[in-house]
């Protein structure tokens, strides 16, 4: 007989958000498929690219045509998801990624690889990658009652977070191990997501209703360039969100050119010692999520507010490390801070704007995003042509140590109350014996 003691393994899962909501799982598990597919195509292509044509600028060119893109197609994409079917526009979204990729390797497999067409190619998933991105954050408030948004949301960042840690991988061994086609492998993930991600079942009645949002600013027009970003000035706590978002994306993008040189400066490391400090840092954020449903009772702008800060402050004491194990320390605990960062922020936005915004709202801040780690990125490239790698990774911190500083100092961020469960539902009386 199987045990469904209130302790056993089955009772657990039944009770989880996944066991009682079975549409999340095929959207968590969609979304991890699509998303390590695009990493790992986005390492493969490098490679692939190069060596096929021997030019690292038309490397680059790809890669700038995967992802700029975005910060014009996002809000124009995400405001679709407002008045078409979410499940649906998602679904184009993975269907053209897996397309896309598996044409790149046929051209190359048949022998007519041509520049321009793999450039058209990577243009197509730049624009639409926002359909792949935006429609998971869109979907799941039409899968999980409100009061249960963030613990969904710490599920669903798992297909977002894995993806950083494994598609690298998997993209760069296979892409030099079997060449072209490691491609495919991509494109039917993508394929599989697809498939997935057409079997979930929403309810539209669960979305957050207008009238239950009373800090939420008037429905936009629909499909307008700028419908999305209205909320996020005006709506307070939505803003000082998104300021502490870029934030943290400008001072987390210096690290992205700073790391390998602190690597090679402080640790005597190299190209190895970079690879295990992000390996570390994405194995610690993986194991950090474990901690989105214990957070979701305490005030969540205030929880990613002082994430940010301890993340700042986590990141300092690299500066006076030289050994790799210490620095892979650090890296993990760093990671496991920030984990729960992106699902509160989605559900602090998921519950302070209306059902009717949220497309166009999460492609406005995909763009956002898409526009401030690259703009980062090269900060950190014109830093380095002045400071050391160390002191780059110190500027970073005090960046986060301050930007989350900032925002608890905002009211809004204060006054933004977690979502209280609903009480437990009376057991109905037995009927009486007849």
């Amino acid at each position: 007989m199987v045990d469904l003691a209130p302790g056993s393994a089955r009772s657990r899962w039944q009770r989880s958000v996944l066991g009682r909501f079975p549409g999340l799982g095929k959207l968590t598990v969609s979304s991890l498929l699509s998303e390590t597919a695009d990493e790992f195509a986005s390492v493969a292509l490098i490679w692939i690219v190069l060596v096929e044509t021997g030019s690292p600028a038309l490397a680059g060119l790809a890669v700038l045509f995967r992802r700029a893109p975005e910060i014009v197609s996002g809000p124009l994409l995400g405001a679709w998801f407002d008045r078409w079917s979410p499940v649906k526009l998602t679904a184009i979204g993975f269907a053209i990624r897996g397309i896309a990729i598996g044409g790149i390797a046929l051209l190359s497999v048949a022998g007519t690889f041509s520049v321009p067409v793999v450039l058209a190619l990577c243009l197509v998933m730049g624009i639409t990658n926002p359909l792949a991105k935006v429609g998971t954050r869109v979907i799941t408030p039409m899968l999980i009652p409100r009061r249960e948004l963030q613990v969904a949301n710490g599920v669903l960042t798992i297909g977002d977070q894995f993806p950083y840690l494994v598609g690298p991988v998997l993209g760069g061994s296979l892409a030099g191990f079997i060449g072209i086609w490691s491609l495919f492998i991509p494109a039917i993930m993508c394929l599989v997501a697809t498939v997935l991600v057409l079997g979930v079942r929403v309810n539209p009645a669960l979305a957050v209703p207008a009238s239950s949002s009373p800090s939420s600013s008037p429905a936009p027009k629909k499909n307008s360039f700028v419908a999305g970003f209205g909320p996020l000035i005006t709506v307070p706590v939505v803003r000082a969100m998104m300021i502490l978002t870029v934030i943290y994306f400008l001072s987390y993008g210096p690290l992205l050119t700073a790391i390998p040189v602190f690597s090679e400066q402080n640790l005597g490391a190299g190209g190895a010692g970079y690879g295990a400090m992000w390996s570390a840092m994405g194995v610690g954020a993986l194991l950090g999520l474990v901690m989105v449903p214990r957070l979701a009772k305490y005030r969540p702008a205030v929880v990613n507010a002082v994430g940010a800060t301890l993340w700042g402050l986590i990141l300092l004491p690299l500066v006076f490390v030289h050994e790799l194990p210490l620095a892979l320390v650090i890296m993990f605990v760093g990671g496991f801070v920030w984990a729960p960062y992106a699902s509160t922020e989605i559900s602090v936005i998921q519950n302070a704007v209306t059902s009717e915004q949220y497309g166009a709202v999460f492609g406005a801040r995909r763009s956002v995003i898409v526009a401030s780690s690259p703009t980062g990125a090269a900060l950190g490239g014109l830093l380095l042509e002045h400071f050391t790698g160390s002191q780059v990774v110190a500027l970073s911190g005090l960046a986060c140590v301050l930007g989350g500083a900032l925002c608890l100092c905002l009211p809004s961020v204060r006054a933004e109350k977690p979502v209280q469960p609903a009480p437990a539902a009376k057991p109905e009386p037995e009927p009486e014996p007849v």
